[in-house]
């Protein structure tokens, strides 16, 4: 459904972020 694809856009930015911290 369109919630799980924002949940997949929100991890494509997040997961970048918490593996250069």
């Amino acid at each position: 459904g369109l919630y799980w694809h924002f949940v997949d856009l929100v991890w494509i930015f997040l997961f970048p972020i918490l593996y250069l911290l």
